[in-house]
């Protein structure tokens, strides 16, 4: 009897490898393929930081074009207005009454609505400030910002303290001078101009200016200045030249905060609404609270009536805070040397 044919035994594939198959720790990647897609990989993270550097590059070096072509911008309007200061005959002083030759007034009746008076109901408080330029009644202005306004008819003032700003203020809306410079180009540095909300047709009791925080210190990028941690840069630097179509003023600072635009914020501080003064309550709310938040404990004081201003510029990367460096006018006839002294008494809190 034939026996039965037996199955061949198949091995187990548990620890079998064929003679070419690929055994433990090895790649079914074949090194030549393996080592071309390393290749192509680090070609590509290659280009990546290549592609990165140059996109770079071009941000930086389009920010320092921006910043060259804000300063020439400014530096134009600067020589204009400084060449019509360098004559007395044709600056408008804040002490004497403007010549009849001297300007013709900014508005023409057609563009420019009629300064309406206060009612003689207005309320005592709000009756302690100014209704009108005593120096300067019919609203004319100097030979230098009338050719200023020849260059950029948004030019409403000059801007300065002494080795820290010397800008042009502009003033059309809120946003247009956030992206375009004293020229009105197209730029991200932008130029310092004033809160839409305020007429400088009337003796605004409180004056907004804003500007970009630029880190070159550009625009108002040394404002920070006013930060560090001693006080001997606000005494060193603690008047203020505001220059308007109408009248030159002098004024001094008696607070620098930080504050939130935030309104859940315990620091919050809308300082743009606060143009006008009705009672002592809207007066507390906001000197009270700028004073309160403000990283110098100063002897100069701030009373009603006084006319306000106020320089507003980001503050570090958070896009809800503001730096402001708070100042009011300098009364008339006010002594000299009782501000120097309530000035270098400062002390940081």
């Amino acid at each position: 009897m034939k026996k039965p044919l037996k199955r061949p035994t198949v091995p187990s594939r548990v620890g079998y490898f064929p003679e070419n198959a690929p055994q433990e720790g090895w790649s079914s990647v074949p090194p030549e393929r393996k080592k071309r897609k390393e290749e192509r990989l680090r070609f590509l993270l290659e280009v990546a930081c290549v592609a990165v550097v140059v996109i770079c590059a071009a941000l930086l070096i389009r920010y320092f074009a921006d910043i060259a072509q804000a300063k020439n911008a400014s530096e134009e309007l600067r020589q204009t207005y400084r060449s019509g200061l360098s004559d007395p005959e044709k600056t408008v002083s804040p002490t004497e009454s403007p010549a009849e030759e001297a300007a013709a007034p900014i508005f023409t009746a057609d563009t420019s609505p009629e300064v309406t008076p206060p009612a003689e109901t207005a309320a005592p408080f709000a009756a302690q400030w100014p209704t009108g330029y005593a120096d300067n009644p019919q609203l004319r202005i100097s030979e230098s910002f009338q050719k200023l306004r020849q260059q950029n008819r948004d030019v409403v003032g000059w801007l300065s303290i002494e080795d820290v700003l010397d800008e042009p203020v502009m003033q059309r809306d809120n946003a247009y001078y956030l992206t375009h410079d004293a020229s009105g180009k197209k730029n991200a540095t932008g130029a310092p101009f004033l809160d839409e909300s305020c007429n400088l047709r009337l003796p605004t009791p409180h004056l907004v200016i804003h500007g970009h925080n630029m880190k070159e210190g550009a625009m108002f990028g040394s404002l920070k200045k006013y930060k560090l941690k001693d006080a001997a840069f606000y005494k060193e630097h603690a008047f203020i030249t505001f220059n308007t179509l109408y009248e030159e003023a002098q004024y001094v600072i008696y607070a620098v905060a930080d504050v939130s635009i935030d309104a859940k914020d315990a620091d919050y501080l809308p300082f743009w609404a606060y143009g006008t003064f009705t009672d002592q309550a809207q007066w507390d709310a906001y000197v009270g609270k700028i004073r309160e938040l403000s990283r110098y404990r100063t002897q100069v004081d701030v009373q009603p009536g006084d006319r306000l201003l106020t320089l507003a510029t980001c503050s570090g990367a958070d896009n809800s805070r503001r730096l402001l460096v708070a100042a009011r006018q300098i009364r008339k006839g006010e002594s000299s040397l009782t501000l120097k002294q309530a000035i270098y008494s400062t002390t940081v809190k």
